[in-house]
């Protein structure tokens, strides 16, 4: 009985230890598809220095031979996407028909390289992704969350169909180039000679191309769907901490809440997780939006000013249409992060200050200069917040290109 009631006791210690799963649990789904393109592992357990604010109980998990494994597979498909892009580098000339072609396939593979240089980067840095998962963790493991209301949310729907898609679109992408490749088109000619070079067409050279557009797929494809889950996660408990404090000054009736110190110091750790977290997705949505407004902006002038066969035109509109998507989807996923972190302020602006103490004025007068401050979201490489304004001012600059380009054309 006695030992039972010592097992009882211990379960329960860890219970409250750890009440929820941690991120990286709720983001399996997502980061086993990820794993197995060769673009994830599990952040490395270094002993590094780490946040301030990661002063917490953590149970660290020794790397076993799965992670090594892991590890060496996800460097070799970096080694091979980076191989991949100097032969398609070197295969750029001669200066002929099949030119525009084959720097839209350059640029892609560039594109794809990077991304997975970037993430991998990421999992490695332990000041990267790995502090903000257990920055994430520390600051839902305090049992006061769920007493003010702001425990962990995880938008395990959007997950779902996040990942789903994203193995749809490989799936799409790898038999539109195995139909390419094997039926016979009239395109099929060109396009079998611009994957191969500088190779010769051998049988191998075709089945290296394939399997290599499988991990370029992935890799064009689910850094997105990570950077868009995250930001959900991020932008759901802006939005419930927003919600907290508009009752509390409803309940308050007037008066200070008396809970604001500590919604405060929630709002700041959230902050934290903003900053954290961007160190990677910075380099990440930078990339992006540089190589994708580039091949949106070339292949549009290949399909105004190149030739009108309906097949040429299919393939570009789809690097028209997946460059736009990627580009809006990350813009679009980034700028609900500053929306929600600076949806706060009406309410803030609301607080009753009747009976206020000086010390409950400065608590606010904290609040209020965090929230007018420097943006908080994510950036792209440091130069801008990405909002809704800059979603608005890319789109106007591309129609105005296209419609430049239409003109010139009908000239």
């Amino acid at each position: 009985m006695n030992r039972g009631n010592v097992t009882q006791t211990s379960r329960k210690k860890e219970m409250e230890k750890d009440p929820f799963p941690s991120i990286e649990d709720g983001l399996k789904p997502l980061l086993v598809s990820m794993k197995i393109l060769g673009i994830y592992f599990d952040p490395t357990q270094a002993k590094n220095k780490v946040e301030p604010s990661e002063a917490y109980t953590f149970k660290a998990n020794p790397p076993g031979r799965w992670h090594s494994v892991n590890h060496l597979y996800c460097y070799t498909v970096l080694l091979l996407l980076w191989f991949n892009f100097g032969r398609c580098a070197v295969g750029v000339f001669p200066l002929d028909e099949g030119l525009p072609l084959r720097i839209i396939l350059t640029t892609w593979v560039l594109l794809c390289a990077l991304c997975a240089s970037i993430i991998i980067a990421s999992c490695q840095k332990i000041t990267h992704l790995r502090s903000f998962y257990r920055h994430w963790d520390s600051v839902f493991q305090c049992p006061s969350k769920d007493n003010m209301g702001c425990g962990s949310k995880f938008p395990a729907r959007y997950l779902k169909i996040g990942t789903a898609t994203g193995w749809i679109l490989v799936t799409f992408n790898v038999v539109a180039l195995c139909i390419i490749t094997f039926c016979n088109l009239p395109i099929s000619p060109v396009y079998i000679k611009v994957f191969a070079r500088p190779f010769p067409e051998s049988q191998w050279v075709i089945i290296f191309n394939i399997v290599m557009h499988v991990f370029q797929s992935g890799v064009w494809l689910f850094p997105i769907v990570f950077i868009g889950i995250i930001a959900r996660v991020i932008r759901a408990q802006f939005l419930q901490l927003g919600n907290v404090i508009s009752k509390r000054i409803e309940e308050a009736d007037g008066h200070f809440p008396h809970q604001l110190p500590e919604l405060r110091f929630h709002y700041t750790q959230l902050c934290q997780a903003v900053d954290i977290v961007n160190r990677s997705f910075k380099w990440l949505l930078g990339v992006r939006f540089l190589l994708d407004i580039f091949l949106a902006c070339f292949v549009s002038y290949q399909i105004i000013n190149g030739p009108l066969d309906i097949f040429v035109i299919a393939v570009n509109v789809f690097w028209l249409g997946g460059s736009v998507v990627c580009t809006l989807v990350s813009a679009m996923c980034s700028s609900g992060v500053h929306d929600a972190a600076h949806s706060l302020l009406d309410d803030i602006f609301s607080i009753g200050t009747q009976d206020v103490t000086v010390e409950q004025l400065g608590q606010l007068n904290l609040f209020l200069s965090k929230l007018t401050g420097t943006s908080v979201g994510f950036t792209a490489i440091d130069f801008f917040v990405i909002t809704k304004e800059f979603i608005l001012t890319l789109s106007g600059l591309f129609m105005t290109y296209f419609f430049l380009l239409l003109q010139f054309k009908i000239a």
